[in-house]
Formats: C-alpha cells, sequence, structure tokens
C-alpha cells in the first residue's frame, strides 16, 4: 500500500512525489500519459534529445537552483550565452530593450525603446478595470502595445492584451497602482529586479532531464510512476482517498493533485474555469545550414503584432543560446519556433509534413532576416494550456485552495502559476504542509 498517491507526473507532481520521498514515505503517481515529464517534454529529432516543453527557468527565488542542489545537479546548471534576443515588429527587426516588464518599457525615452516603437506619447488615464491592452494604450501608446507587450505577452504566456489584466501576470504593479502610484512610475519600481523570465538559467542536457534527476533520485522513500493510467474518480475515504483509473482502484492516506486546474476541479466535484485551453504547437526545426552559426538573430525572436507573412509567435534558436546544445549538435543548428494562442488555432495545426516543412522554413527565415538553406528536420508537438486570466481560474484556484487539508494538496501550474521558479517552490511547499513538517 502507498502512503501518498501523486496524481499527474508533470513538474509539479514529480516534485511534490520527490519530496514525499524524500520523507521516508512511498509515492505512487498515476500518470494519464504516455510518460512522465508533462511540460518538461523531451523529443529525440536527428539524434537529438531536445525540449519541447520548457527550455530554461527563471532565476528569481532560487528555488529551482535549490532543488538542482538538493538533487546533486548544480554542476549542471547552465547560463545561456549573452547575444541578447530581438523583436520582429511592423517596422522590422530589432533587439529587445534592456528594462521592460511585461513589455513595459521602464524608461520609455531610453534610445533601445526609442529605436523600436519611437517616441511615446504621455500618459493619460485609463478606463475603469483596464485590460493589458487598455492600459497599455493609456499609459504608453499604441506602438509599445504592438510591439513590446502583446509579443511578449503572447511569446511566453500564450494569450493577447486584450484578454487578460495586469493583476494575472504582474500582482505586484496592480497592488501599487490600486495605492495610487502612476503606472509609469509602478513598472520603473518593479523593473529594478529580473521580471518573471526576464533571467534564464538551464540545464546542461536539457530541462527534460529533471525528469530523471527527480525520479532517479536516492530518498529514503520510494516513488512508483504508472504512465497510461487516466484518473477517473477521486474519493475521500475513513482512512484517506480511493483513486479509480482503467486498472482498478488504489488506495493511500495521502492525495495530491497536479492536474490541469480543469481536470483538478473536475475530479474534486468544483467549478472548472469557463475558458478554453489554448492550443499551442511547438516545432522543433534541425538545419544543417551553417550560415545560421552567425546567430543572426541573437538567442531568438518574439513577434509584434500585424506582422506581415509570419505566423510563428516566437522563434529560438538553441544552438546560439545553449552553448551545450551547440556543442552536442555537431555543427548543425537548432532553432524552435511557437505556434499558437488563446482563441487562434496554431497556423500548424493539420498541416502535413511537407506544408509543415514550408511553414517553418519560410518563418525562421522571415525571423532570422536570411533564408533557411539545405536540408531541415522538423518535429511537432503539442500542447494545450490555460493561458493566465482564463475567466473562471481565479474562482477555481481559490475553490481549490479551499478544499485542501491534512490529506489533500494541489501542486502544477493551474494553482502555482506559470513557470519552474513558481511551480517548484509551491509543489515543496504543500507537501511540506500536507506532512506538517518543515525542512
Amino acid at each position: 500500500m502507498s502512503d501518498a498517491i501523486v496524481v499527474g507526473a508533470g513538474a509539479g507532481g514529480l516534485v511534490a512525489a520527490w519530496q514525499l520521498a524524500r520523507s521516508g514515505r512511498r509515492v505512487l503517481v498515476l500518470e494519464g500519459g504516455p510518460r512522465p515529464g508533462g511540460l518538461l517534454g523531451r523529443a529525440d529529432v536527428e539524434g537529438l534529445a531536445l525540449d519541447v516543453g520548457a527550455e530554461g527557468y527563471s532565476v528569481r527565488g532560487g528555488a529551482v537552483a535549490q532543488l538542482l542542489d538538493d538533487l546533486g545537479a548544480a554542476g549542471r546548471i547552465v547560463q545561456p550565452e549573452p547575444v541578447g534576443a530581438w523583436l520582429q515588429t511592423s517596422s522590422g527587426a530589432h533587439p529587445i530593450p534592456q528594462r521592460l516588464y511585461f513589455g513595459l518599457p521602464a524608461e520609455p525615452e531610453a534610445a533601445d525603446v526609442r529605436a523600436v516603437v519611437g517616441q511615446v506619447p504621455p500618459p493619460v488615464a485609463p478606463p475603469p478595470d483596464a485590460t493589458m491592452a487598455e492600459l497599455t494604450l493609456a499609459g504608453y501608446g499604441q506602438r509599445v502595445l504592438d510591439d513590446l507587450v502583446t509579443p511578449l505577452v503572447g511569446g511566453v504566456y500564450s494569450t493577447t492584451p486584450d484578454e487578460v489584466r495586469l493583476a494575472d501576470l504582474a500582482p505586484g504593479v496592480a497592488t501599487l497602482l490600486d495605492r495610487g502610484v502612476p503606472l509609469r512610475d509602478a513598472v520603473a519600481q518593479s523593473a529594478s529586479a529580473p521580471p518573471p523570465g526576464g533571467a534564464v538559467n538551464g540545464i546542461r542536457g536539457g530541462m527534460h532531464g529533471l525528469v530523471e534527476l527527480l525520479l532517479g533520485a536516492e530518498t529514503p522513500g520510494a516513488v512508483e510512476v504508472r504512465c497510461d493510467q487516466r484518473v477517473h474518480a477521486v474519493e475521500r475515504t475513513s482512512g484517506g482517498w480511493r483513486v479509480t483509473t482503467p486498472s482498478g482502484t488504489e488506495t493511500a492516506p495521502l492525495l495530491v493533485l497536479a492536474v490541469p486546474l480543469d481536470a483538478a476541479t473536475t475530479l474534486l466535484g468544483g467549478p472548472p474555469p469557463v475558458g478554453e485551453p489554448a492550443a499551442l504547437d511547438v516545432i522543433s526545426l534541425v538545419s544543417d545550414d551553417a550560415g545560421l552559426a552567425g546567430a543572426p538573430r541573437g538567442t531568438g525572436v518574439l513577434v509584434g503584432a500585424h506582422v506581415p507573412g509570419v505566423a510563428a509567435k516566437a522563434l529560438t534558436h538553441s544552438t546560439a543560446k545553449w552553448a551545450w546544445l551547440r556543442d552536442l549538435a555537431g555543427g548543425r543548428e537548432v532553432l524552435r519556433l511557437s505556434y499558437g494562442r488563446r482563441g487562434q488555432a496554431p497556423a500548424t495545426s493539420g498541416l502535413g509534413k511537407a506544408d509543415l516543412t514550408a511553414l517553418v522554413r519560410a518563418d525562421a527565415s522571415a525571423l532570422l532576416g536570411r533564408p533557411i538553406a539545405g536540408q531541415v528536420a522538423v518535429h511537432r508537438t503539442g500542447w494545450r494550456v490555460l493561458p493566465p486570466g482564463t475567466p473562471g481560474v481565479a474562482a477555481a484556484r481559490q475553490w481549490l485552495t479551499e478544499q485542501q487539508d491534512h490529506s489533500l494538496a494541489v501542486a502544477g501550474a493551474g494553482v502555482a502559476g506559470v513557470g519552474l521558479a513558481a511551480v517548484v517552490p509551491h509543489a515543496r511547499a504543500e507537501i511540506l504542509r500536507l506532512l506538517g513538517t518543515s525542512e
């Protein structure tokens, strides 16, 4: 019999399982998909093991670095190459300005900002309960919205400024506004530290290596993962929880739900979010074009609004960003393009291999400012996520929080927020709360 059942083998579930095993518990992890990892996904393309989910982590808070240190893997932490990234806007390609906070410039008159958007107009009062788009228009004007905020919000959070509010992305800045601090002053104060995703590190060998580190760690307890076991129901019992899968039932005193927000609320009989998940495609491209070695657009490109002839929302030049991958690729170049936002089907959806390859080659050529020559290999990975600002998310999170007690914890991005820097410390803290202990 298990001491705990974890439903979901994404990053939150695996960190929770490891934390439980670290305290001596026997843990059963039930995963509905064919392999553990979730957004720590990998794909093998032309003999290279590539990240197709998270490919780095925000350094804020130090939680991921601490986890890697606890796993004995601090020596695998790597920094990206310091070559910067670019924006593709309707007016052309530009290096990303230095001091942005969710695309909002901390110094609107800085030369690198004016090179992208020109003169920023004086601020005016935003409408009540403004969206991120309305707030940006009032505070900075149309060009900042189209060329700075839209690419960052879309590329990182898979939504649009029209569909999200500042509080969904940066609650600290929203709190300052509620206290009467002008928007530009609030942004300048907040940009003194790197924003979420603004400073990243990675793991030598790829972020997907964190899955093996967590499952292979030596602990006083033990973790067993069973894949292709989608949980149909959970039920409280006198001794804890009963969990039903296609293979039967499992019982344990402790239960951790580490599944998407809508799945967690459904299992517990609560109100699911109203909005539909966003469909996203990540396309890995491996090329033998030696002309890309010069990193023509640094570590990659975020795409602004109204850019003609480009369907992708972002491109990462992975072999320019990570030295370990460049060495491993042996002269080949690895690109990663992403497609799709909330309410918009990816342009790559339903395409056959030839059409997919043609679209991705054309987008990569446009974003890198030069044709992609020679042979290319592409691999498509589809994801479904609930972006920040999806209707009902806040209510669903609050409801789940109210259900947690001495036998139930909820982990993962649905409740913790986007990114490993949010998911990791939240999962560890939830297990310590569940066990009534501290480290």
